[in-house]
Protein backbone atom coordinates (compact mmCIF):
# COMPACT_ATOMS: atom_id res chain seq x y z
CA UNK A 1 0.00 0.00 0.00
CA UNK A 2 1.29 3.54 -0.62
CA UNK A 3 0.18 6.42 1.15
CA UNK A 4 0.43 10.03 -0.22
CA UNK A 5 -1.01 13.13 2.09
CA UNK A 6 -1.83 15.91 -0.25
CA UNK A 7 -1.87 19.21 1.71
CA UNK A 8 -3.47 22.31 0.67
CA UNK A 9 -0.79 24.95 0.96
CA UNK A 10 2.84 24.72 2.00
CA UNK A 11 3.17 23.04 5.20
CA UNK A 12 4.71 25.85 7.65
CA UNK A 13 4.10 24.46 11.12
CA UNK A 14 7.16 22.90 12.88
CA UNK A 15 5.30 20.16 14.46
CA UNK A 16 3.35 19.15 11.88
CA UNK A 17 6.90 18.98 9.17
CA UNK A 18 8.54 17.65 12.44
CA UNK A 19 5.30 15.16 12.74
CA UNK A 20 5.62 14.17 9.00
CA UNK A 21 9.58 13.52 9.47
CA UNK A 22 8.84 11.08 12.48
CA UNK A 23 5.58 9.49 10.80
CA UNK A 24 7.75 9.04 7.49
CA UNK A 25 10.35 7.28 9.54
CA UNK A 26 7.64 4.54 10.83
CA UNK A 27 6.14 3.95 8.13
CA UNK A 28 8.74 3.53 5.58
CA UNK A 29 9.29 -0.02 6.55
CA UNK A 30 5.66 -1.03 5.52
CA UNK A 31 4.77 1.41 2.66
CA UNK A 32 5.65 4.25 0.64
CA UNK A 33 5.16 7.44 1.73
CA UNK A 34 4.79 10.64 -0.56
CA UNK A 35 3.86 13.79 0.35
CA UNK A 36 2.42 16.28 -2.14
CA UNK A 37 1.46 20.34 -1.54
CA UNK A 38 -0.64 21.58 -3.88
CA UNK A 39 -1.05 25.84 -4.13
CA UNK A 40 -3.48 27.13 -1.85
CA UNK A 41 -5.98 29.89 -3.20
CA UNK A 42 -5.88 33.84 -2.82
CA UNK A 43 -8.56 34.31 -0.51
CA UNK A 44 -9.75 38.14 -0.18
CA UNK A 45 -10.47 39.67 3.13
CA UNK A 46 -14.12 38.83 4.02
CA UNK A 47 -14.39 36.62 1.51
CA UNK A 48 -18.58 36.25 0.56
CA UNK A 49 -19.98 32.32 0.32
CA UNK A 50 -19.86 32.51 -3.36
CA UNK A 51 -16.39 33.35 -3.15
CA UNK A 52 -15.43 30.57 -0.39
CA UNK A 53 -17.45 27.91 -2.57
CA UNK A 54 -14.80 28.98 -5.75
CA UNK A 55 -11.83 28.39 -3.96
CA UNK A 56 -12.77 25.35 -2.48
CA UNK A 57 -13.47 24.40 -5.92
CA UNK A 58 -10.07 25.34 -7.56
CA UNK A 59 -8.11 23.68 -4.74
CA UNK A 60 -10.16 20.26 -4.50
CA UNK A 61 -9.77 20.49 -8.58
CA UNK A 62 -5.93 20.94 -7.73
CA UNK A 63 -6.18 17.77 -5.45
CA UNK A 64 -8.41 15.47 -7.56
CA UNK A 65 -5.45 15.53 -10.35
CA UNK A 66 -3.15 13.61 -8.10
CA UNK A 67 -6.28 10.63 -7.13
CA UNK A 68 -5.99 7.23 -8.95
CA UNK A 69 -9.71 5.71 -9.88
CA UNK A 70 -8.75 3.19 -7.32
CA UNK A 71 -7.47 5.43 -4.73
CA UNK A 72 -8.89 4.84 -1.05
CA UNK A 73 -9.16 8.19 0.39
CA UNK A 74 -9.40 9.85 3.88
CA UNK A 75 -9.91 13.33 4.42
CA UNK A 76 -8.81 15.39 7.61
CA UNK A 77 -12.68 17.32 8.45
CA UNK A 78 -14.03 18.20 11.96
CA UNK A 79 -17.27 15.81 10.67
CA UNK A 80 -15.30 13.13 9.51
CA UNK A 81 -15.48 10.16 11.27
CA UNK A 82 -12.62 9.05 13.60
CA UNK A 83 -10.56 5.59 12.12
CA UNK A 84 -8.21 3.60 14.44
CA UNK A 85 -5.08 2.12 13.05
CA UNK A 86 -7.29 -1.14 13.32
CA UNK A 87 -9.75 0.27 11.41
CA UNK A 88 -7.70 1.81 8.57
CA UNK A 89 -6.19 -1.97 8.52
CA UNK A 90 -9.28 -3.26 7.47
CA UNK A 91 -10.22 -0.83 4.68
Amino acid sequence: MNVTIISVGKIKEKYLSDAIIEYSKRISRYSKLDIIEVADEKTPENPSDVEKSKILEKEAERILKYLKKDSFLITLEILGKELTSEDLAKK
